[in-house]
């Protein structure tokens, strides 16, 4: 026994119409379109995240620069940068003041500091202590670790 369709039966068969692929087209634009705003924010948390951490590596790392290189290293945190300066080994009285100061810059796109002043000395203790950053309509403080803890020096 054998079935034959007819050519008009073929042609129903195959496909979608082109009302049902807007459709589902619709759908898929209006899920993307939201899901999109929660990955771009969930994006910009993970860098945030990843410039936090960067941030206390670049204090530890300036704590070993200026323990193993005998001198303090002052870095200020303002809007959207580090400034790091370190003073030079010549004496103060041979150079004028803007002459015996390196200086530094370090951007970052997602952290906007609250302006403070920080001096590493040459034992590796930061001081003050702590960073503050404005997250979210609010100030959050974070902590930043000396080289050795305090006691020991």
């Amino acid at each position: 026994m054998t079935f034959t369709l007819s050519p008009k039966a073929l042609y129903k068969q195959a496909g979608f119409s082109l009302i049902e692929l807007m459709v589902v087209m619709a759908i898929m634009a209006v899920l993307m379109s939201l899901s999109g705003g929660l990955m771009h924010k969930s994006i910009n948390q993970q860098a945030r995240q990843v410039e936090l951490e960067q941030v206390s590596q670049l204090f530890k790392k300036l704590s070993y620069k200026a323990y193993y290189g005998g001198g303090a290293i002052n870095v200020r945190l303002e809007n959207q940068q580090m400034q790091l300066s370190k003073p030079s080994l010549a004496s103060e009285k041979e150079l004028t003041e803007y002459e015996n100061i390196s200086i530094e810059y370090i951007e970052f796109d997602e952290l906007v500091f609250v302006a403070q002043d920080y001096t590493i000395s040459a034992k590796g203790i930061i001081s003050p202590n702590s960073y503050q950053v404005f997250w979210q309509q609010e100030i959050k403080e974070f902590p930043l670790k000396s080289l050795f803890g305090n006691d020991l020096l």
